[in-house]
């Protein structure tokens, strides 16, 4: 009995500081921009929003776990706000190719500015980003290939992740070697 009653006490705590939303408009809306402009249409897969909370508690609990690795995930993550995901299954397959930066109102509209576009034969990469007061808060990546749609935006004080980053050598090597 008690031990039950120390876990209810234990997820009383935890759940407003670990909940996440399984729904976001925002991504709907990208969504279905972008099935109304390929002529596609997509299934909901997953899709997640998560804020800062769990980044802050995420990153109080890896800071303090005695490994190098963990304590610069750390200071990695406490750079994140807010993150939402959504993963779409192909249902329609596209009848148009020509996904394109001015064919999407909504990111225009909204501020977005293109950093990285890359296309193959069985791959689109978008990634986009978005400043505010001179210092880039939010990220875009919109990935399409045959099998999915994944949506994802981050936001936080990329500036300063994307500078540890590049500071951390090991991090870019890791990142190169994925290819």
């Amino acid at each position: 009995m008690r031990r039950s009653f120390t876990h209810v006490i234990l997820l009383l705590i935890l759940a407003p500081t670990l909940a996440g939303c399984f729904y976001s408009r925002e991504i709907a809306h990208i969504r279905e921009d972008i099935e109304d402009i390929l002529g596609a249409r997509f299934e909901r897969e997953v899709v997640v929003k998560v804020g800062p909370r769990l980044f802050r508690t995420v990153s109080w609990i890896s800071g303090r776990v005695p490994d190098v690795y963990a304590q610069m995930a750390s200071d990695y993550v406490r750079e994140i706000d807010r993150v939402k995901v959504g993963v779409y299954s192909v249902e329609k397959q596209p009848t148009r190719s020509d996904l394109r930066f001015n064919r999407v109102p909504r990111f225009k509209r909204s501020g977005w500015e293109v950093a990285v576009r890359v296309e193959d034969d069985s791959e689109t990469v978008w990634v986009l980003y978005r400043e505010r007061y001179d210092s880039i808060r939010d990220m875009l990546v919109l990935v399409l290939n045959r099998d999915e749609l994944v949506i994802a935006r981050i936001e936080g004080h990329l500036n300063e992740l994307v500078s540890m980053a590049v500071q951390d050598a090991d991090f870019l090597r890791d990142v190169a070697s994925w290819e």
